[in-house]
């Protein structure tokens, strides 16, 4: 029989099997906003990022408020609305960006565990992601 891992996982293990489940899982978790959110869309948040920091603004986490601020009080209305924009575009990529976050920390849970095939500490990791 052929060695096979899932998610670097042995997947003929219990952990291995409930790894498959979750990258099926992660799939439809994901499916709709990847759906949405089209290459483009990402392409206008870098497009309209550069712009910005055509201006002198770059925007960071650290500094997202006061940009957000420096681009009102500029009363440029194209800015403004590119603002608007770049923040609706920036929140679909923190929900895409959360979702796969979760999906990698329940893979990563399940890697450490001691023995890959034991149930119950495997079932308390992802059944809570599994019955979404």
């Amino acid at each position: 029989m052929k060695y096979v891992e899932i998610e670097g996982i042995d997947a003929s293990t219990y952990a291995g099997k409930a790894a498959k489940a979750l990258k099926i899982k992660v799939r439809g978790i994901l499916g709709d906003d990847l759906l949405t959110f089209k290459l483009i869309d990402f392409v206008n948040f870098i497009i309209l990022n550069n712009k910005f920091t055509s201006k002198g603004i770059f925007i960071t986490e650290e500094n997202r408020e006061d940009s957000y601020i420096k681009i009102i009080e500029m009363g440029d209305e194209s800015l403004i609305n590119d603002l608007e924009k770049y923040i609706t575009l920036l929140e679909s990529i923190k929900i895409i960006n959360d979702k796969k976050q979760e999906y990698e920390d329940i893979i990563y849970k399940l890697k450490n565990l001691k023995d890959y095939n034991d149930e119950n500490s495997v079932n308390s990791i992802i059944e809570n992601y599994l019955r979404r």
